[in-house]
């Protein structure tokens, strides 16, 4: 087995590191050998002085197993664009591509995350989603089921739609227990106007342990 899969959002803060560390855990779990690609790593922060990439930090909170890399690490919680520009970084996307067919070959399944959403500034003369077209892979779109996620889901399913970019589905990440009349009807809602698979729904979690990760992802046993 050699699979991967590129993860998107429909915009930031919507859960997509979480789910990428559901994903690499639950793949974990099954006995599988796990990579970990960000492409291009803003947000960087001094610990114990050293520098550290913040999404590879939360892979590594739950498992040293996991191979993580990252072909950029920039300073500023901004946009890779802005983060390569303020910080004079020339991004080369053939390293990019060497350094994913690394992680790759080393691996049963890499789960590779983006930033913000597909129309994210990336790079010189790039989004994210010349980016996905770029590294060819398939992709899956983390939303979350709250009032206007209904729109900016289906633009972010047009848009690749448009480019040629496969969707493998969309997981709907942080559904609450207790639901408000807009998340409640979320899911039949999308569902009237998708034409892809609604591949999971990831629970809010309050508590979260390793564990409770791995449980809350096991809908994708049938996708690896």
């Amino acid at each position: 087995m050699n699979k991967s899969i590129f993860i998107t959002g429909t915009d930031t803060d919507i859960g997509k590191t979480f789910v990428c560390v559901g994903l690499c855990l639950y793949l974990e779990s099954l006995g599988l050998k796990i990579g970990y690609f960000k492409p291009f790593q803003s947000g960087a922060y001094i610990e114990n002085s050293k520098k550290l990439a913040p999404d590879i930090e939360e892979i590594k909170k739950y498992s040293n197993n996991i191979e993580t890399k990252y072909s950029y690490l920039l300073d500023g919680e901004i946009s890779p664009y802005l983060a390569s520009k303020l910080n004079n970084v020339e991004i080369d996307i053939n390293k990019v591509k060497k350094d994913l067919d690394e992680i790759k070959k080393n691996n049963d399944y890499t789960i590779i995350e983006g930033a913000g959403g597909l129309y994210c500034p990336a790079f010189k003369d790039n989004l994210f989603i010349d980016v996905i077209e770029k590294l060819n892979e398939e992709l899956i779109i983390v939303t979350k089921p709250d009032l206007g996620r209904i729109n900016h889901t289906l633009m972010t399913l047009e848009c690749a739609k448009n480019r040629g970019i496969k969707v493998k589905g969309v997981i709907i990440n942080a559904m609450p227990i207790k639901k408000n009349e807009a998340q409640e009807h979320f899911i039949d809602e999308l569902k009237a106007f998708c034409d892809v698979e609604i591949l999971g729904i990831v629970p809010k979690m309050d508590k979260i342990s390793k564990d409770g990760i791995i449980r809350a992802f096991e809908f994708y046993k049938r996708f690896v």
